[in-house]
């Protein structure tokens, strides 16, 4: 066996190892009933969520039917308790400045503040802008999502239309503009950062 397809195999053990030491010790059975219920020794057991013990198939499934799971759920990754639904109505939002009475706002896409990205629709009223020039670390992407808006970064200078986008390294000084006489929406996509 190479070193790739051991590396491979270790992982896959070391979630089944996980999985198995959580779903027992979430409905509360201790490894001596887990043993009772398999045949397997507690011994085995113990080496086995320590990550220390391969397990056939056959045991693998004595295993699951004594934890009242399918076996499948054994190798799941918990890809899926990293969906993330966000609802129209129950969204964050939050007034990033009043400027000559009008409010730009800036509404957060997820409520959930633990994924790896941050995205927020920004409502530019006519004359209006988002604030001083502005810089932190991570990254930005803006879509114009409506109107159109005048973005500096550092020294440039960019006109974007609806339809254009815009990438940058947020640590470039950023601020943007809507110069015209209508509404401008703004979709951005940035990695988070600490206030």
């Amino acid at each position: 066996m190479n070193k790739g397809n051991r590396k491979s195999n270790q992982s896959l053990n070391t979630g089944i190892a996980q999985k198995i030491k959580q779903i027992r010790n979430s409905i509360g059975m201790s490894l001596q009933e887990l043993s009772q219920k398999t045949g397997l020794s507690m011994t085995f057991l113990s080496r086995l969520e320590n990550d220390k013990a391969n397990i056939s198939i056959l045991n693998l499934r004595a295993v699951a039917n004594a934890l009242g799971v399918p076996i499948a759920s054994l190798f799941s990754d918990d890809r899926q308790s990293q969906i993330k639904v966000s609802r129209a109505g129950q969204r964050r939002k939050m007034i990033l400045m009043v400027f000559k009475g009008k409010k730009v706002t800036e509404e957060w896409l997820l409520s959930d503040s633990s994924a790896k990205l941050e995205p927020a629709v920004v409502s530019l009223p006519p004359g209006t802008n988002g604030g001083p020039p502005f810089s932190h670390e991570g990254e930005e992407f803006v879509w114009v999502l409506k109107g159109n808006v005048r973005f500096h970064l550092g020294a440039e200078v960019f006109n974007l239309e609806q339809g254009d986008s815009l990438y940058y390294p947020a640590t470039i000084p950023h601020q943007f503009f809507n110069d015209t006489g209508k509404k401008a929406l703004l979709l951005f996509v940035a990695t988070p950062w600490s206030f």
